[in-house]
């Protein structure tokens, strides 16, 4: 079981700043692809306009909370936990844009996410330097 000392040196609020900003992310990447998708008229209507402010709006939120997140946690740690966009991504392509989902990107995806704590969760015996 772990002591108070050990649950208080971890630092919870870096790590939902940097999750909020991979939403963020995901987000943004969607509305964009959703509104280069449905524009029919083209890309110089106010409406083309304001859905694309409002998808780099939301995408520009991500950068921010990533910055912030970056004061607290190590980059070797929150830059590969950003390869959560991918399993976001793939699951809001699947859901909202009705693209195919394959077994072998399924295993991309598994792949991605086992590298992903192989990363964030280091043996903590074997230090490089």
């Amino acid at each position: 079981m772990k002591s108070m000392s050990q649950i208080s040196d971890f630092k919870i609020i870096p790590y939902i700043i940097l999750f909020v900003s991979i939403v963020f992310s995901i987000c943004g990447q969607l509305l964009m692809k959703h509104t280069m998708s449905s524009t029919n008229e083209g890309v110089f209507t106010w409406g083309f306009i304001q859905q694309l402010a409002l998808a780099i709006t939301v995408y520009c939120l991500g950068i921010v909370n990533w910055i912030l997140a970056l004061r607290s946690v190590k980059l070797s740690i929150a830059y590969p936990l950003t390869s959560l966009n991918y399993v976001g991504i793939f699951f809001g392509s699947y859901y909202f844009f009705h693209e195919v989902i394959t077994r072998t990107r399924i295993e991309g995806v598994i792949t991605i996410f086992i590298g992903i704590l192989l990363v964030v969760n280091p043996i903590k015996k074997l230090k490089f330097r």
